[in-house]
């Protein structure tokens, strides 16, 4: 009997000392996609970045259906041509192979266009978000403030959702 007063005793200050290290810790998240959605800005530094992957896709694939057209007349007057027309086909592929590989690693490379143009006009765009983000979770005194969207978060309760609240902010900002 006496022992299970003490088990008794020892699971109830367990539960009152978790019950406090909840209390103590706040907790919000928030979702990107939704904000990157409905917030103008955002809106309009992915259609400008769109643009810009669109005009890079098109001169690829026009380089690619002339290099497709250069082989094809190669091939099909290749036993017909002199042998110093043949080579001069045969550089003028492989240059323009070359002018592929290059625009491609120029344009979608890992220091490509495309990516700088992404820093040019979706960096400051995230920037803000992340500076309203970070006044909301001082302002509020936060601990930690999620991305549902990063998909570590399994279940949360709608009343810690801060996506209105960034949104509302961003919108003021304006």
């Amino acid at each position: 009997m006496k022992r299970f007063g003490l088990f008794a005793i020892i699971a109830i200050c367990l539960i009152i000392l978790a019950g406090n290290l909840n209390a103590q810790l706040k907790i919000g998240y928030v979702n990107s996609e939704v904000i990157l959605k409905e917030y103008d800005e955002a809106r309009e530094a992915q259609a400008k970045l769109d643009m810009e992957a669109k005009k890079i896709q098109d001169e690829y694939q026009r380089m690619l259906a002339k290099l497709d057209s250069l082989q094809r007349e190669y091939e099909r007057q290749r036993l017909i041509m002199s042998e110093a027309r043949r080579t001069e086909k045969e550089n003028e592929i492989a240059s323009l192979q070359r002018e592929i590989q290059e625009y491609q690693i120029k344009k979608l490379g890992p220091d490509g266009e495309i990516y700088k143009k992404q820093a040019e006009y979706v960096g400051p765009v995230l920037e803000k978000i992340r500076k309203v983000i970070q006044k909301i979770g001082e302002e509020g005194k936060y601990d930690y403030i999620f991305d549902s969207v990063a998909g570590n978060i399994l279940f949360a309760d709608p009343a810690h959702d801060l996506t209105d609240q960034v949104l509302y902010e961003l919108k003021r900002m304006q």
